[in-house]
């Protein structure tokens, strides 16, 4: 991490509703008398009461089931509890299976993992560089992220989304976000692919191969590849994500696709899937230790990830793992293989993580067998802790409101709203931030605080410093950067991606820049020299500027880089076009 606003970016972004897994009860912490299994209860006290998503855990060891219970509901309008046969998708964690089906076909000489994925797709695009079969199992193809795509494009997760949409949208890519192997970047795009690979050499669609050569043998009779959300599944958890004031919704899934997600699943199954990577009945044991072997990039880096799975060490134990999440679907299945022993945790709710409680889970079990916990990261002297929070006279706040650059194209901007002094760090939203002395105040949301200067003799406060991650980053007041009016014109205007197969305008709104994307709309905070910030899915806009003009922009939110859009005109039918931009026929 190379410095602190894109980090704070990050979280505000992807860590907000983690509460409740952060306090566990102080009896399960303390009570040494009591057994692992009421330990694990603890850890989910929260949810195993009526009216509650929740979640279903298993714990195994040597191939055996030590403990497997449900807490909350699998339905809360219906009142069905969660159990150890409860099905739920697990999201992501489907990518090993889509691996090992992939490695099967390798095994049988069917395909190479080095062959060139054109090989047996030749509809997916000519990029002038070879992605291998391997490049997709790994993440490191640099295609960009379908998700990501197609958010911009303005689907949504509760769309019905095919293999054909998504197949569609990767057809129309032009670049890469860097050369294959060159880097390892997050793509369920690759996955998507191998799926289409298993077809095309197999001959039938993954979810029958899998279950023909994978879930059948191993027995594993409640587990299968979703290829369409209206599929009846008898025992299935919905889906649910926190409201308000402790109410939860419903929230739909309607992706239709088997690849990167997609598979249903019980904490039953995957005990038989895990004893698998110990008897090696499906595969035999060299295809097991290939599934497991990790990448390197071009430059001889190692990577931590293998075949849909990451390789990485836990209290100084080799632990093998994978999550997975979508809609209010959480899942975690963690595997130490020197001690065969690993834990599932499959939740129906986004603000139950089942990675932190895995690993404390694994921690109950496992205590005296695992290295030693790392300690707690020290912050520094100057920072506050949240839960010192004072009332602090509203009056008081007047001083600090403005805006505080911590780099040129980042900085915060502090208001003053209902008597509470709100922050919005550049591109994000707005959040209160809340007093623990008379110059300190923490945020709720994030791990971050933040101090101010003291008021000099005209009662300016010339700076603050956002402390977070155990470093101090300062920032100086000053004006926040704004266009001048001739940009401003430049900006303005629509702007049209060919890649994406849609429009973007970009207006003047209340003396802010706003963009419209297909069914949503977001303000533009200029971060100077034709830059700007933006809230997801847009997250960095670059304008392309010329003596002539402004001719378009590209779009950059992590997982896709450097997105063309180039502005057009548009005109009327029968209309004469004689914009230089180019033209856009509505």
């Amino acid at each position: 991490m190379k410095c602190l606003p894109p980090a704070l970016l990050a979280m505000l972004l992807a860590t907000l509703p983690m509460a409740g897994w952060a306090d566990e009860p102080a009896a399960a912490a303390s009570a040494v008398a009591l057994s692992p299994e009421q330990h694990v209860d603890g850890l989910f006290a929260k949810w195993n009461k009526p009216g509650m998503p929740g979640c279903v855990v298993a714990v195994i060891r040597d191939g055996r089931v030590l403990f497997r219970k449900g807490y909350g509901m699998a339905d809360i309008e219906r009142g069905a509890p969660m159990s150890p046969a409860t099905v739920l998708n697990v999201g992501s964690m489907s990518k090993q299976f889509t691996a090992f089906a992939i490695h099967l076909l390798a095994q049988e000489g069917k395909l190479s993992l080095d062959d060139d994925v054109r090989k047996h797709l030749p509809d997916v695009p000519n990029f002038g560089k070879t992605i291998t079969i391997r490049h997709l199992l790994q993440h490191t193809s640099g295609l960009r992220d379908e998700i990501n795509l197609m958010i911009l494009g303005g689907w949504r997760i509760d769309d019905v989304i095919t293999q054909d949409d998504v197949l569609s949208i990767i057809q129309r890519q032009r670049v890469l976000n860097f050369s294959p192997g060159q880097e390892h970047l997050y793509s369920n795009t690759g996955y998507t692919l191998l799926a289409a690979v298993v077809q095309r050499v197999a001959g039938k669609p993954l979810a029958a191969f899998a279950k023909e050569r994978i879930f059948d043998p191993l027995g594993m009779k409640h587990t299968f590849f979703q290829q369409d959300y209206g599929t009846l599944v008898p025992g299935r958890a919905l889906s649910y994500q926190p409201a308000h004031h402790g109410i939860y919704k419903y929230i739909a899934v309607g992706a239709s696709t088997a690849g990167p997600g997609g598979l249903m699943t019980t904490v039953e199954d995957l005990a038989l899937w895990d004893r698998n990577f110990y008897d090696a009945r499906v595969g035999g044991t060299e295809l097991i230790a290939q599934i497991q072997a990790t990448g390197v990039l071009n430059s001889g880096k190692p990577i931590n990830y293998a075949s849909g799975l990451f390789v990485e060490t836990y209290r100084g134990t080799k632990l093998v793992e994978h999550s997975g999440g979508i809609g209010g679907y959480r899942a975690q299945l963690s595997r130490f293989p020197e001690q065969r022993f690993s834990v599932a945790v499959l939740a129906n709710s986004a603000d139950i993580n089942p990675s932190i409680m895995a690993r404390r889970i694994a921690d109950i079990y496992l205590d005296r067998e695992l290295g030693p916990k790392s300690a707690p990261a020290v912050k520094p002297a100057t920072t506050t802790s949240a839960a010192a929070e004072i009332a602090l006279d509203p009056a008081r706040l007047d001083a600090l409101v403005g805006y505080y650059a911590l780099s040129p194209e980042f900085g915060f901007m502090f208001t003053k709203e209902g008597g509470r002094l709100m922050a919005q760090a550049t591109g994000q939203e707005k959040f209160p931030v809340f007093a623990s002395g008379e110059r300190e105040f923490f945020y709720k949301v994030v791990d971050a605080q933040l101090t101010f200067d003291a008021p000099d003799k005209d009662g300016i406060v010339a700076g603050v410093v956002l402390h977070q991650n155990g470093q101090d980053q300062p920032g100086v007041r000053s004006e926040k950067p704004a266009p001048s009016e001739s940009e401003l014109k430049e900006f303005v205007g629509e702007f049209y991606s060919d890649e994406l197969h849609v429009l973007y305008t970009v207006f003047r709104k209340d003396g802010k820049l706003m963009l419209t994307y297909p069914r949503g709309t977001v303000e533009l905070d200029f971060k100077g020299k034709g830059a700007f910030a933006a809230e997801f899915p847009i997250i960095e806009i670059k304008y392309q500027c010329l003596q002539g003009g402004c001719n378009g922009f590209t779009v950059t939110n992590g997982r896709v880089r450097d997105l063309q859009f180039t502005k057009v005109a548009i005109v009327a039918p029968g209309s004469r076009a004689t914009a230089t931009m180019g033209v856009f026929l509505k």
